[in-house]
């Protein structure tokens, strides 16, 4: 009797597993629905486009006297037509991330700040006005 009951357990399982699998199709359809992946950027608009940065290395010192070393990856969103000296103005934002003290950089989430006085300076440059956003793609903290 329990032969039978083991037996029939595992023909049920055999028969019940397609329509199990089945099941799982749908969770397979609704990712092809959302192609986006979590990093991925948003597609600029008609007349945007990306413009990314050289990477910004920063070298810190702590009060203590001790090397921190950060590295930034910047992206400016900017109309189509937008004219910018990319080397020029990464040069500028590294001299001044780097008069940055160490304790003010890490005393929060240091994106905001990053963003905020970036996106400052990046304007006052000449071309500067056609720039929409700026993106941070990447921050590695050594």
């Amino acid at each position: 009797m329990q032969r039978r009951t083991v037996v029939l357990g595992l023909c049920g399982l055999a028969f019940a597993r397609p329509a199990l699998a089945s099941g799982g199709g749908d969770k397979k359809d609704e990712k092809k629905k959302d192609d986006k992946k979590p990093g991925q950027l948003p597609i600029p608009g008609k007349g945007q486009r990306y413009v990314r940065l050289p990477t910004i290395v920063l070298e810190l010192w702590d009060r203590d006297g001790n090397f921190r070393m950060s590295s930034v990856d910047l992206l400016l969103l900017v109309h189509e037509d937008a004219k910018l000296a990319e080397k020029q103005l990464s040069e500028k934002m590294k001299r001044q991330l780097n008069a940055t003290p160490y304790e003010e950089y890490m005393a929060s989430n240091p994106a905001p700040m990053i963003k905020a006085t970036m996106l400052d300076l990046a304007r006052k440059e000449p071309g500067g006005d056609k720039i929409i956003d700026l993106l941070i793609n990447k921050m590695i903290f050594r």
